[in-house]
């Protein structure tokens, strides 16, 4: 494994809820998910952290993104964002 393949890198992405209730969100990949056709999809090489959080009226936490690659190329997944009480799933 070459040393590009090697590197840890890590994003952070600052959810706030701007809403007039406190939040529960839960977030996944969209990878993580099964295939139309039942089968599970290549493991992806991101992990989220927290995969859930509290959030009180006008707070804000960092949703981080690890990325370990198995080699070094271009690698492309969704984060799926799930509150409670909103059946409408946020992508990004």
């Amino acid at each position: 494994m070459d040393q590009a393949a090697r590197e840890i890198s890590a994003f952070d992405f600052q959810i706030t809820n701007n809403g007039k209730f406190k939040v529960h969100a839960n977030f996944t990949l969209k990878s993580t998910l099964p295939n139309e056709d039942g089968t599970q999809p290549e493991k992806s090489p991101f992990i989220l952290e927290p995969e859930n959080m509290e959030l009180d009226i006008d707070q804000s936490m960092p949703l981080t993104v690890y990325a370990f690659p198995d080699k070094a190329q271009e690698y492309k997944d969704e984060i799926i964002c799930l509150i409670k009480d909103n059946p409408n799933p946020i992508l990004f």
